[in-house]
């Protein structure tokens, strides 16, 4: 067996070359709380014990072929064993690999619970499923997870127009104006590096929001939105911009048509609105269409009836007539013993989604958070009450994976309906964050004082913490007042040291004069005219060094000065051309 052979191998200095495959490690993600384990012991029935991925217990990791049938077994088992695998993924790797640079950073990034570039890319490479995922895969536009639920869920099962095994392109590459898009702070390699471009050449909406800039020659707005390519009524192919509206437009006609209070309520409980409806479209003709909500963005959008794809089957569940029929009425139907990729069968309420494009599944859990604890901790009514209203709320001592304790404000993810943590309260402005103050940080049990002082944004020294590896450690302490996180430095200037911003030499083709950096050196704010954008046109602002972010900040008007009506706004006119642009933003059905 397996243990047997490394337990041979030991004994030797120079391993053999047949057991050379015997070199990977199994490693176990808990994506919620971003803990990562990696497997010491397996058993045939699929129980598996697990120690800590680091350095420290490297001795202890079990080395297996990752082609051998017992870690195959394990995968069947842990998969069906498991009541929730929307939380967990499994990775292999070779033992050496763990050493890698880029490696080494990943897993630091997850021990302290960051989703960084370096953790995405670690995943991409390691992350396995059991192999009839790749046949599932390539209908539903490769997406990387493996759990029944998960499948359903993120996939949201894009069934495309034809029954081909490829997704066909609905835009060439050739046919985007890359230039263009630099005017929003885009890019080809950015788009292909962030794994969308693929999705806005396909004809979708990208699945996450991106940070973007608009430069309107005068004045720059920064927002986050969810991406695409359209065709315009002029012919070339543009960048489709869907922002962030805190509530959708229900009020309002749309294209000739008047929501219902039925319409409305179906919309904001299920996202779509159960029907079909007359739409006017770009020609004056009506045409009976889709109408589903964004939920990332909370975007009204339609799509005609004729354009829909109707499969005859949806997870190996043939569709009988009235059911293919009600599903083109916009209803919702429910299937039983569909089965995902994992193998695992699961029963949803299936309906045609117009922002998806196709069929998405809605679980109970999708409508309602009825977990009656969190971490461990009781939840009361009104905060399970809070949550499902969109509220976040604050949780006490919850118990890690490991054991750990913590306590986080807790907030339901618009897209996945599932509980975000944070140590800031996500429903308090930017600026004026609400921040959580820990009882104690690594082992140490902070005063009143010291708390006191970490929410002024003061550092406090603490003696004798304890850090993941077991090693004592003493340092100055400082919390982030937007984010919650704690920073360390040996010394009490150290973090000013580490946040000091360099003034840039020229700042949008302008040179700063001496007076000017040593303004903004100062904290001033200083006024830059003549500055150039993408589109070659000047603009004017004032800049301010943001310490805590090691950036500049632009301002519409001088942000070291009282606001009053006699203030001099040196970018009106950009302003008042923003919102003709707003106004001017019109919206299409497919």
């Amino acid at each position: 067996m397996a243990e047997e052979n490394i337990r041979g191998d030991t004994q030797q200095k120079t391993p053999p070359i047949e057991n050379e495959q015997l070199s990977d490690i199994i490693l176990i993600l808990d994506k919620m709380e971003l803990l990562i384990q990696a497997v010491s012991k397996l058993g045939k029935d699929g129980k598996h014990e697990t120690v800590p991925a680091d350095e420290k217990h490297k001795n202890s990791f079990l080395k297996v072929d990752k082609f051998s049938s017992i870690v195959e077994n394990f995968l069947k088992n842990f998969w069906s064993q498991i009541k929730d695998p929307t939380h967990f993924g499994i990775l292999t790797m070779k033992m050496n690999e763990m050493d890698k640079p880029e490696n080494k950073q990943a897993i630091k990034d997850l021990a302290e619970g960051k989703k960084t570039d370096a953790v995405a890319e670690f995943l991409k490479k390691y992350e396995i499923k059991p192999k009839d995922v790749a046949n599932e895969q390539s209908n539903n536009n490769k997406n990387d997870e493996t759990m029944a639920k998960k499948t359903a869920q993120q996939e949201q099962t894009q069934v495309p127009a034809t029954q081909n095994d490829q997704p066909k392109y609905r835009y060439n590459e050739a046919m985007i104006n890359w230039d263009q898009l630099k005017n929003f702070g885009l890019s080809k390699e950015f788009l292909q590096e962030k794994g969308l471009l693929d999705q806005m050449l396909k004809g979708y909406k990208t699945n996450q929001t991106v940070p973007i800039t608009m430069n309107f020659g005068s004045a720059v707005l920064r927002t986050d939105a969810r991406l695409s390519f359209q065709q315009s009524v002029a012919g070339p192919v543009v960048l489709g911009i869907h922002g962030i509206r805190q509530q959708p437009e229900l009020d309002k006609p749309y294209f000739g048509h008047i929501f219902s209070e039925e319409d409305k309520k179906n919309l904001k409980e299920t996202g779509n609105m159960g029907r079909v409806v007359e739409l006017k479209t770009r020609t004056g003709e009506y045409a009976p269409s889709f109408v589903s909500l964004d939920k990332m963005t909370n975007e009204i959008v339609a799509m005609k009836v004729e354009n829909a794809y109707i499969p005859n089957e949806i997870k190996e569940v043939k569709l009988t007539e009235q059911e293919k029929n009600d599903l083109k009425e916009g209803k919702s139907i429910y299937l039983e013993g569909m089965k995902a990729a994992s193998g695992n069968e699961f029963n949803a309420h299936v309906q045609f989604n117009a922002d998806r494009r196709g069929i998405e599944f809605q679980f109970e859990t999708d409508k309602i958070f009825n977990r009656q604890t969190l971490g461990g901790v009781e939840l009361s009514p009104k905060q399970t009450e809070d949550l499902n209203n969109g509220k976040a709320i604050f949780v006490e001592d919850m118990v890690r994976k490991d054991g750990e304790k913590f306590s986080a404000f807790v907030k339901l993810d618009e897209a996945s309906g599932r509980p975000a943590y944070t140590r800031y309260n996500p429903d308090s402005p930017e600026g004026a964050r609400e921040i959580y103050i820990p009882k104690e940080m690594n082992g140490v049990v902070l005063t009143p004082q010291d708390r006191e002082e970490l929410g002024q944004g003061k550092a406090v020294f603490l003696e004798n913490m304890v850090n993941r590896k077991g090693e004592e450690f003493s340092s100055f302490v400082k919390l982030d007042l937007e984010t919650g996180r704690p920073s360390y430095s040996r010394t009490p200037d150290g973090f000013s040291e580490r946040q000091e911003f360099k003034i840039p030499p020229e700042v949008w083709g302008v040179t700063l004069t001496a007076t000017q950096r040593g303004q903004l050196q100062d904290g001033k704010a200083v006024l830059v005219e003549g500055m150039k954008g993408y589109d070659g046109k000047q603009f004017s602002q004032y800049i301010k060094v943001n310490q805590n972010q090691g950036r500049l900040d632009y301002y519409n008007e001088n942000p070291d000065r009282k606001r009053d009506a006699s203030q001099r706004n040196v970018v009106a006119q950009g302003q008042n051309q923003q919102q003709d642009n707003k106004k001017a933003r019109g919206k299409s059905i497919g």
